[in-house]
């Protein structure tokens, strides 16, 4: 069974949700999942009513998580998509959103990710250029190149050996990105540096395509130093409108 999962925290990001609704290719992906979580993280009512009314993705089911720590509620999402029998996870933040994939076909994606049964991660964020340019693909399908990476390739001052970028991987692997150690850390900056720290040193795969398939922009929260250049690549794909006067009353 693949899984998807997004989280949103607080009410002010509720206004990705517009930009969500008309990002076509992520929702062609979602559809091809069996189940579509989607998260909240000490969200008010309003803004989760809203996200509802707006949602286009099938299977879609819902969790509410209100005050305690981010790390828990990925200890929660453990348990729900072992409930679930989850076999595949496509996990992304609420700001992801498409780059470079208009080739993609989302079925061979999805049918190529199901050929493994266990040990297997594809970075939907990062290429293989960013990495090291040298590197020739591994396998070459009708609409994407695979290029088999894996932690250590990522261990660098630029890049981190694991972070919280779009991925999909098999539920094997879960437990040893999302350790008891991870589950204890509580807040979304401390579990970030763990992951970076780690992954430092474990190894688990990290494919990537030749291609930036989709990407968090930094347009909200504490992470600012491209939401200029964001908005821009936003808008020239199409998604970036500005906000409604509903979502900026729900959002206040």
């Amino acid at each position: 069974m693949l899984v998807s999962f997004t989280q949103t925290y607080g009410n002010e990001r509720l206004k990705l949700y517009e930009i969500y609704s008309r990002d076509k290719k992520l929702i062609e992906l979602k559809n091809l999942c069996d189940i579509n979580i989607h998260s909240f993280h000490n969200c008010s009512n309003g803004v989760i009513e809203y996200y509802k009314r707006i949602n286009k993705v099938k299977n879609s089911e819902y969790l509410i998580f209100n005050n305690i720590p981010y790390s828990e509620t990925i200890s929660k999402l453990k348990e729900k998509l072992k409930e679930l029998k989850c076999t595949h996870l496509f996990f992304t933040q609420d700001d992801t959103f498409s780059v470079d994939n208009d080739f993609l076909d989302p079925i061979e994606l999805v049918e190529y990710i199901k050929s493994f049964s266990s040990n297997f991660m594809l970075s939907l964020a990062y290429t293989a250029d960013m990495i090291d340019g040298r590197l020739k693909p591994g396998e070459e399908k009708n609409t994407f190149n695979i290029f088999h990476l894996n932690t250590h390739h990522f261990r660098s001052q630029t890049w981190a050996g694991m972070d919280d970028s779009p991925y999909i991987c098999t539920a094997d692997i879960l437990d040893i990105i999302y350790d008891n150690i991870y589950i204890k850390k509580g807040d979304v900056w401390k579990c970030e540096y763990y992951l970076k720290e780690k992954f430092s040193r474990v190894i688990i795969p990290r494919f990537t395509t030749e291609k930036t398939l989709f990407k968090a922009y930094n347009i909200m929260g504490r992470t600012l130093g491209k939401k200029e250049q964001d908005i821009k690549n936003l808008k020239e794909k199409g998604l970036y409108a500005g906000w409604s006067s509903q979502v900026s009353s729900l959002g206040s």
